[in-house]
């Protein structure tokens, strides 16, 4: 009788379970950080999402006439990198006009970083980390 109800505990446990190990499986696979159990999704983040009381790093990616779906994935680049290394960040895309230069500015608390060019934004995220973490008390 007790081996019964402990198989349908294990089966109960493992329906429940089941979800998030595929999750985890599949985040540890690809690296794709929306797939993490229990996770804040990236698109929630670059959309207004909040992680925690304040939004301490900001980035404002200026494109000349993005779609949706090219200023989307831009977004989703940039916010991948900081979330590599543990940083959550708000990510804004801005439309300017064709005499501008398109750009990327990070915003640490009251340091602004920039603006870089797109060809050297990797530059800006190492720079805005670093930024960070002198200003950021952990």
């Amino acid at each position: 009788m007790w081996v019964k109800q402990l198989l349908y505990g294990l089966f109960l446990a493992l329906v429940v379970a089941l979800p998030s190990m595929f999750a985890l499986g599949y985040y540890k696979i690809s690296g794709d950080p929306s797939f993490r159990p229990l996770a804040q999704s990236i698109e929630s983040v670059i959309f207004g999402g909040m992680v925690g009381d304040s939004r301490d790093l900001q980035v404002h990616l200026r494109l000349h006439e993005p779609t949706e779906a090219e200023g989307f994935r831009m977004a989703r680049q940039i916010q991948r990198a900081f979330t590599a290394k543990g940083i959550d960040a708000r990510v804004y895309v801005m439309d300017i006009s064709a005499r501008e230069p398109a750009s990327v500015t990070f915003i640490v608390h009251a340091n602004r970083i920039g603006p870089y060019s797109l060809s050297r934004a990797s530059h800006g995220v190492n720079a805005a980390v670093s930024a960070y973490h002198m200003t950021v008390q952990n």
